[in-house]
């Protein structure tokens, strides 16, 4: 006789692709504190927020030509880093220099080379589930009702940069 699986838990996932992507980190952070704040309009208790990636290019371009000379990537855990780390490229001459002859620099926030990504868990009532947050979509995963699903959409539904 073999030993069977038993189902001992329902998972679904549910993806929301976005209008328009974020282009604003302030808006984008909004919508984090939001959820993990004292706003907390979901009811939720257990918040934590886990993995935080954010990526972009820093592109150094030749002050004569505007041609591209060539681009460092960021990746950041943390918003601060990320920050951070776009100031210290965009603002160092030596970096302008070495690649654009003093040209500029410029990040590639608005397009596909940048990503930012925050995952947050949390529980609704007794529904254990994560949010995946990025800047064209939002996923919830990991949740066994439905209501969970349709308080989060109903939320969402409420946020213009998530339509």
């Amino acid at each position: 006789m073999t030993a069977d699986f038993i189902q001992t838990a329902v998972s679904k996932s549910a993806k929301r692709v976005f209008s328009t992507e974020f282009t604003n980190a302030t808006d984008y952070d909004a919508i984090i504190s939001e959820i993990t704040g004292a706003a907390n309009p979901l009811g939720l208790t257990d918040i934590k927020i886990g993995n935080q990636t954010y990526k972009t290019y820093v592109g150094y371009f030749d002050p004569s030509t505007s041609k591209l000379n060539g681009k460092v990537q960021i990746t950041a855990y943390t918003r601060a880093e990320y920050n951070d780390a776009v100031t210290a490229l965009t603002g160092s001459d030596d970096l302008k220099t070495a690649f654009g002859n003093g040209g500029t620099a410029e990040t590639s926030e608005i397009g596909t080379d940048a990503t930012w990504n925050v995952r947050i868990s949390a529980m609704l009532g007794k529904d254990s589930f994560s949010i995946s947050l990025n800047r064209d979509s939002m996923v919830i995963s990991g949740y066994a009702l439905d209501s969970t699903k349709d308080a989060v959409e109903t939320w969402a539904d409420t946020k213009d940069a998530l339509n």
